[in-house]
């Protein structure tokens, strides 16, 4: 499996590429079993978020990077992608307000 750093690296960079906005990255080494990091980013709507979906789906294929699965529609206002280590939120703004998930993460893991 890559290591954390490398993934972690290119899901910042894809995300960035492709502008997302607000990426935030939560260590969690030794604080949970499930995962390492979280990362968190906006769309600026639900196409926008799907199309960072695939681009950083496309940046694991050309990279040889197995990730678990992805939980999320087309249609979604918030979409996970499981690459194991790694745990990718995308989210609208709105969702991301309304689910609050950095707090949450912050509240419980520093």
């Amino acid at each position: 499996m890559p290591r954390l750093e490398k993934v972690t690296a290119l899901v910042k960079k894809t995300l960035n590429e492709h502008k997302a906005e607000e990426i935030v990255i939560i260590d969690v080494r030794d604080k949970t079993p499930f995962a390492d990091t979280y990362i968190l980013a906006n769309g600026l709507n639900v196409r926008h978020v799907n199309a960072l979906k695939e681009s950083i789906i496309e940046a694991f294929a050309k990279n040889n990077i197995p990730y678990n699965h992805v939980e999320g529609s087309l249609e979604s206002t918030w979409i996970l992608i499981d690459a194991y280590h790694c745990i990718i939120n995308i989210f609208t703004e709105e969702e991301r307000n309304r689910i609050s998930l950095d707090e949450l993460l912050n509240q419980k893991y520093n």
